[in-house]
């Protein structure tokens, strides 16, 4: 785990003032559970931080993660899906920072038969190797994603549901401690507006305005991510898939307890001042982050 004292090095703008604050917020919240200072100082950063805005987004965080316990539990790389996901899906979290100091996830397919993907699975294991990058890095400029479609069909969008992608939506724009800089699509295919129009109604316009799609064999994705450190397989000098692949996959193995000690760290709803929530007052019709109770 990263070394909470390398952290007030690192940012001027960190206040032990301000941890005694959200401590104080937290000890009146009966119905949030404990907080680490490590989760307490990557919420303070991903915030810029703002306090208030800060409170919204821990409430949001372990909300988000206590009603959606298909993507927030059994995140355990010995058990069967979460290997499969794993399997299917290469989530590379490539070795070197861009010059402006932010980190980047590379997503692609491994396996492109449609009935292998499961997105409930693919966004559990992509919450681990976010999970596992945050707990080993701290705080860092900002978080770029980028999805490689090579391989993605039209059959693969038949398996996308839309409280999924609800739910997908919420945990980038309101439960991530950290600043989420740009989403990149490269060898974009035709049907992705099909994909966007799906997430669009979810969508607040900081998040729409940070997707960047780039069509097949484009080379536009090096305008905004050096070749130096992108892979090799897509016209970087960097090191291959695989090996970037193996060693962020051996990265999260290496943190099994820590996700398994994380599912204990959930809201108690029958102790949430007010009435309890329940999934579907988040993610039903009517459902929003946007109305949580910070009172």
């Amino acid at each position: 785990m990263f070394n909470l004292s390398d952290e007030f090095k690192k940012n001027i703008e960190l206040k032990e003032e301000d941890l005694n604050h959200l401590r104080e917020w937290i000890s009146k919240q009966p119905h949030l559970p404990h907080v680490s200072d490590e989760l307490l100082v990557l919420f303070l950063h991903s915030c810029f931080y703002r306090l208030e805005l800060t409170k919204a987004t821990i409430e949001s965080y372990f909300t988000l993660r206590t009603h959606s316990p298909e993507l927030f539990t059994k995140r355990d790389t010995e058990l069967k899906s979460v290997l499969e996901a794993f399997k299917t899906i290469g989530f590379c979290l490539l070795p070197e920072s861009t010059p402006d100091g932010c980190r980047v996830i590379f997503i692609y397919a491994k396996r492109i038969e449609p009935e292998l993907f499961v997105l409930s699975d693919f966004i559990k294991a992509l919450t681990m190797t976010i999970d596992m990058l945050l707990m080993t890095s701290g705080t860092f400029t900002g978080l770029i994603i980028i999805y490689d479609m090579k391989g993605f069909s039209l059959s693969h969008v038949g398996r996308l549901g839309i409280n999924m992608m609800k739910k997908y939506v919420y945990f980038l724009q309101d439960g991530l401690p950290a600043r989420l800089k740009a989403i990149h699509t490269i060898n974009t295919a035709s049907f992705i507006d099909m994909i966007t129009s799906m997430l669009k109604p979810f969508m607040n316009k900081e998040l729409s305005e940070k997707l960047h799609y780039h069509s097949i064999n484009s080379e536009s994705i090096f305008d905004f991510i050096p070749k130096d450190i992108m892979p090799v397989e897509i016209g970087g000098t960097g090191q291959c898939l695989k090996d970037i692949n193996d060693d962020t996959f051996n990265k999260i193995n290496e943190m099994r307890k820590w996700f398994l000690d994380e599912e204990n760290y959930r809201v108690d709803e029958q102790k949430r001042p007010g009435k309890p929530k329940t999934e579907n007052d988040y993610f039903g019709v009517e459902g929003s982050f946007k109305t949580l109770n910070l009172d």
